[in-house]
C-alpha cells in the first residue's frame, strides 16, 4: 500500500489586529526598549501602559526582531503579565496575541516552550475560554509553537489538543478560531508520535466538525483536509476510526464544494490515499464514492504534478481489493491514471503509481482485454522508457505485461505497440535480477506464442535479449525453461530461421541443454528449437559443425522414456541429415543408431518411426556411411519399422528407398548381408502392398541384389 508522507501548510499563522485597538507609537520600539517598557508596565501595575506595549509587540514584522525579542526574555515578562492579571480579558487577549507573534521565528519556538509560553496560553485559555478572541489568539500561539516537531509532542503530552478542542466547540460558529484550531491540530499532527493519540481523543471529529461548520471558508477546509491527511498516515492505527467516523466523507465533500482550489484537491486525494492503506476500509470507500472523487480530482488538476501523485497513489490502494478491480475499469480508473502518466511523463512517483495501479487492475483475467483495448500497455511501454532504471518500475510493468499476454488475443497488439521494445530494455538495464529476467523471458515466449509476432520479435532482437539472458543465468532452471520455449517458437518462422543460427541461437540453447541436461521441458525445447532452424538448407552445415546432432542426441539419450522429447529429437536428426554435406559426420557421431534406438523404444509412434526412417533414408545415399549402416543393422531396423507399419506408405518408401541405397552402395559382403537379413523379401512383400504407388514400384524395380 502507498502512504503519503506528511505536508505542513499551517506552519504560522497571524491573529488579526481587532479594529478597536490603538497603536501605541512609542519613539524607540527597538527590542530592548519594548523589553524595557513591558517590564516597567508590569512593575508599576499600569495595566493600559502594558497592554498598549503588548499590542506594539503583537506588530513586530521580521523575524529578527521577534527572536531579539525572545532572547531579552520579553515572552517570560508576557507570561507574568497573564499571571498577573490572570481575570483581565483584555491583558489575556493582547498577551496571547503577543506571544503568538514571538512564536512565529522559527528560531524562538523550542526556547519560548522550554520558558512555559504553552502553559500560560492554556492557563488563559481556561480563565477566559468563553472569549472568542481569546480562544483564537491561544489557538494561533500553540499553532506557531506545534509548527516546531520538537514542541508538538510535548503539546500533545501536555493535552494542550485537548484544550483546542474545547475552544473549538465553544465557538464552533466563529471563522477565525475554527482556522486557529485546525491549524494548531494540523501543526501538532505533522510529528509522527501524535498521530494516534490524536486520533484517540478525537482531534480528527475536531477538524471535520470545523469543515462542515465552514463549508465555505477554502482556509478552513484545507487546514481541516491537511490535519487528516497526516492523521490517516499512520493507517495500521488509525485509517480505520478514521473512515468509521466519517473522515472519508468530509475530504470528498471538501474536494467537491472547493473543485477548484488545487491544495484542497491535493490534501482531500492524499487523505483517500492513506485511508484506502488497510484492506477493511476500502469497501466503505468505495460505497461513498471515493474513487469518482479522486479522479474529478484527477481531471480539473490535469496539470498539476502532486495531485496526480496522490491520486494515483489513492486509486492504487483501491486496487487492492480485486472485486473492485472490474468495476474501478468499467468507470475509467485506469484511463485516469494513463492521462496522468502522460501528462507528467518525467515524473518518476507518478509513473510508479500508475503501473502499481494498472498492475492490480491487469491481475483480475476481466480486465486483460480492455485495459489493452484503451493503451494501458502503450502507458507501460513509455513508462519504461522514460524510466528504465527504476527496478520497482520496470518489475510493475514486466509482471503486467506478463499477465496481457496471457489472453491470446492481446499478444499482436502488444508487439505491434512495442511491449517488446519494453521487456527487453528492461532485461538490458536490470539483467542481475533473476526474477525479472524470468518474468521478461516468459513474457516473450507467450508473445512469440502468435505467429504473427514471430518475424517483428526477430528483428527487433528478442532472440538476442534472451540468449543473453540465459548466459548470465545460465544455472537457473525457470530463465532456461523461458529463454529456450522462446527460441523455440521464433524459430518456427521460416524468414527467422537463418538470423536465428547466423546469431546463434542455437549455441545458446545448446548450452542451457547442457546445464539443465536432466531437466525434459529445457531437452524438448532444445531439440524442437534444432528441428526447425534446421529444415532450411543453409543452415544445415553451420547447425552440425556447432554441435547440433551431439546435444540432440544427448538429450535423447538422456530422455529416452519421454516420447515429446524423442518425436523432436528424431525430427532434429532427420532435418540435419537431408543436407549431403552432413551425412558422414552424423553416422561417425552416431546419429543412425540414435534413431534406431528411439524407434525401437517407441515402436508404435508414428511420428518416431516415420522420423527414423527418413533419417536412415538420407544417411543411406551416401557411399561412405554404406558399411557403418550395415555393420551396426540400420536395414534391419528399417524392415522392422516398416513391417509395423506396413500400411503407411511414407514409411515404406523411406524403408525401400534406404534399401536402395545400401544395395548400390554397399560392397558385395554387404549385399550378401542385406539379402540374408530379408531385404530381397520385404522389398517384395511392400512392391505388392503398395502396386499403384510409383515411388516404391520405381525403387523395387531398380534394386540388384
Amino acid at each position: 500500500m502507498f502512504l503519503l508522507p506528511i505536508r505542513c501548510v499551517c506552519a504560522d499563522v497571524q491573529v488579526p489586529t481587532p479594529s478597536s485597538t490603538s497603536i501605541l507609537i512609542m519613539a524607540d520600539a527597538s527590542p530592548a526598549a519594548l523589553a524595557a517598557a513591558l517590564k516597567s508596565a508590569l512593575a508599576g501595575r499600569d495595566k493600559t501602559r502594558l497592554v498598549e506595549v503588548l499590542e506594539v509587540v503583537c506588530g513586530l514584522a521580521s523575524n529578527a526582531e521577534r527572536l531579539q525579542c525572545m532572547q531579552l526574555r520579553c515572552d517570560v515578562t508576557v507570561q507574568r503579565a497573564l499571571t498577573q492579571y490572570a481575570g483581565d480579558v483584555e491583558v489575556a487577549f493582547a498577551g496571547c496575541r503577543a506571544l503568538s507573534n514571538l512564536a512565529r521565528a522559527v528560531d524562538a519556538k523550542v526556547p519560548m516552550m522550554r520558558n512555559g509560553a504553552h502553559t500560560a496560553v492554556l492557563a488563559a485559555l481556561r480563565d477566559h475560554g468563553g472569549d472568542a478572541e481569546v480562544a483564537q489568539a491561544v489557538c494561533v500561539t500553540l499553532a506557531n509553537l506545534a509548527s516546531s516537531r520538537d514542541n508538538s509532542v510535548q503539546l500533545v503530552r501536555d493535552r494542550a489538543h485537548l484544550a483546542v478542542a474545547t475552544a473549538a466547540q465553544n465557538h464552533n460558529s466563529v471563522v477565525g478560531v475554527a482556522h486557529a484550531v485546525c491549524a494548531a491540530l494540523h501543526n501538532m499532527s505533522i510529528a509522527t508520535d501524535n498521530r494516534v493519540p490524536l486520533v484517540r481523543d478525537g482531534a480528527h471529529a475536531v477538524v471535520m466538525a470545523a469543515a462542515r461548520a465552514h463549508a465555505g471558508e477554502g482556509d478552513v477546509v484545507l487546514a481541516a483536509c491537511v490535519t487528516l491527511q497526516n492523521l490517516s498516515a499512520a493507517a495500521t492505527d488509525n485509517a480505520a476510526p478514521l473512515v468509521r467516523d466519517g473522515a472519508h466523507a468530509v475530504v470528498i465533500a471538501a474536494a467537491r464544494a472547493h473543485s477548484g482550489n488545487v491544495e484542497v484537491a491535493r490534501a482531500a486525494c492524499a487523505t483517500l490515499q492513506n485511508l484506502a492503506a488497510i484492506l477493511e476500509t476500502i469497501v466503505p470507500l468505495f460505497r461513498d464514492g471515493a474513487p469518482a472523487a479522486v479522479m474529478a480530482a484527477m481531471r480539473r488538476h490535469s496539470d498539476n504534478v502532486e495531485v496526480a501523485q496522490v491520486a494515483c497513489g489513492a486509486l492504487t490502494n483501491l486496487a487492492a481489493v480485486p472485486d473492485y478491480c472490474v468495476p474501478l475499469v468499467r468507470d475509467g480508473a485506469h484511463t485516469a491514471v494513463m492521462a496522468a502518466a502522460r501528462a507528467h511523463a518525467g515524473d518518476l512517483q507518478v509513473a510508479r503509481s500508475a503501473c502499481s495501479m494498472l498492475l492490480r487492475l491487469g491481475l483480475v483475467a476481466d480486465n486483460s482485454l480492455p485495459l489493452v483495448r484503451d493503451g494501458a500497455h502503450v502507458t507501460l511501454v513509455a513508462a519504461v522508457r522514460a524510466h528504465g532504471g527504476d527496478l520497482v518500475l520496470v518489475q510493475y510493468v514486466c509482471v503486467l505485461l506478463q499477465k496481457l499476454v496471457d489472453r491470446a488475443e492481446n499478444a499482436v497488439p502488444l508487439v505491434r505497440d512495442g511491449a517488446h521494445v519494453a521487456l527487453i530494455s528492461a532485461v538490458r538495464n536490470h539483467g542481475g535480477s533473476a526474477a525479472l529476467v524470468f518474468a521478461v523471458c516468459h513474457t516473450l515466449q507467450s508473445l512469440a506464442i502468435a505467429a504473427d509476432n514471430a518475424a517483428p520479435l526477430v528483428r527487433d532482437g528478442v532472440h538476442v535479449a534472451v540468449m543473453a539472458a540465459a548466459r548470465s543465468h545460465a544455472s537457473d532452471l525457470e530463465v532456461a525453461h523461458a529463454t529456450c520455449g522462446t527460441v523455440a517458437l521464433l524459430s518456427r518462422a521460416a524468414v527467422n530461421a537463418v538470423p536465428l543460427v547466423r546469431d546463434g541461437a542455437h549455441t545458446a540453447v545448446m548450452a542451457a541443454g547442457r546445464a539443465h541436461s536432466g531437466d525434459k521441458t529445457v531437452a524438448w525445447a532444445v531439440c524442437d528449437a534444432l528441428r526447425h532452424l534446421s529444415v532450411y538448407y543453409d543452415n544445415a552445415a553451420p547447425l552440425v559443425r556447432d554441435g547440433a546432432h551431439t546435444a540432440v542426441m544427448a538429450a535423447a539419450r538422456n530422455h529416452r522414456g519421454d516420447v515429446a522429447v524423442m518425436q523432436v529429437a528424431c525430427g532434429a536428426l532427420r532435418n540435419l541429415a537431408l543436407a549431403p554435406v552432413n551425412a558422414v559426420p552424423l553416422v561417425r557421431g552416431g546419429a543412425h543408431t540414435a534413431v534406431m534406438a528411439a524407434a525401437r523404444d517407441f515402436s508404435i509412434t508414428v511420428e518416431v518411426v516415420r522420423a527414423a526412417c527418413g533419417t536412415l533414408l538420407s544417411l543411406s545415399d551416401c557411399i561412405d556411411n554404406a558399411e557403418p549402416l550395415v555393420r551396426d543393422r540400420a536395414h534391419v531396423a528399417l524392415i522392422t519399422m516398416a513391417r509395423a507399419h506396413i500400411h503407411d506408405v511414407v514409411m515404406a518408401r523411406a524403408a525401400c528407398g534406404a534399401l536402395l541405397n545400401l544395395s548400390r552402395t554397399a560392397a558385395a559382403a554387404g549385399r550378401a548381408v542385406l539379402v540374408r537379413d530379408g531385404a530381397d523379401d520385404f522389398m517384395r512383400l511392400v512392391c505388392g502392398r503398395y502396386p499403384a504407388d510409383v515411388i516404391v514400384q520405381d525403387y523395387c524395380r531398380r534394386v540388384v541384389w
